[in-house]
């Protein structure tokens, strides 16, 4: 548990770099859209500004766009960062062959073999899961340095958002949809797309989780 910086795995983060960059739009990435799932107001210039993204990342029981709807949050997608216990929504699985799937295990520091993936994934969907040690144990001890990471898990959006920074050190990240940079006391979390809203997780640390991110990214 007792990891800093120095152990990050850079030669893994430089094999999920090469993965995730592999399915951008365009390349060299000069501007990454990070897009979590909070609700949002419609917005023509956001929504141009993530579907003209050279890659666009959004996260578990993510919302896109229909026809119907005002702009919001566009429909592009290239990677997805996402939890096993994600409730599927129409677009979660939308174009699968043609997305990058990352899987974070945060929440399973002590499973020595975490489960395997739900049953209505397709079994040709290529995840791959974020190991702790190329991810989750750094960015949990720059969340509690003091207690080397103990007690603290960091979302999904959190680690979507550190693994560019990490790894795509020469794009601008642009974060959206991502409440607790407004509200670090919600007991629950609210969605885009039509899910139930969620009860916020204690080890979640919101407080300090949203200062972190204030210093990573530019909000539209």
């Amino acid at each position: 548990m007792h990891r800093t910086l120095t152990d990050i795995d850079e030669e893994l983060v430089a094999q999920m770099r090469e993965h995730a960059m592999a399915y951008a739009a365009s390349t060299p990435v000069r501007r990454v859209a990070v897009v979590a799932n909070a609700p949002l107001e419609p917005s023509r210039e956001r929504r141009d500004l993530i579907d003209t993204s050279d890659l666009v990342i959004r996260c578990n029981s993510l919302a896109l766009d229909s026809v119907d709807d005002p702009p919001c949050v566009g429909t592009r997608t290239n990677v997805v960062v996402t939890a096993r216990t994600t409730r599927p929504t129409p677009g979660f699985l939308q174009d699968y062959r043609n997305r990058a799937y990352f899987v974070g295990d945060t929440f399973s520091l002590d499973v020595p073999e975490p489960v395997g993936w739900p049953s209505y994934w397709p079994a040709d969907l290529g995840a791959w899961p974020l190991p702790n040690r190329a991810l989750g144990l750094p960015l949990k001890y720059l969340l509690r340095p003091t207690r080397g990471g103990l007690g603290v898990a960091p979302t999904t959006w959190m680690q979507a958002a550190f693994l560019d920074y990490r790894s795509i050190l020469e794009a601008v990240i642009i974060l959206t949809g991502i409440s607790i940079l407004f509200d670090r006391e919600q007991q629950s979390w609210g969605y885009q797309a039509d899910v139930p809203d969620s009860l916020v997780h204690h080890a979640l640390k919101l407080d300090r989780q949203g200062v972190f991110l204030q210093g990573l990214v530019v909000m539209p």
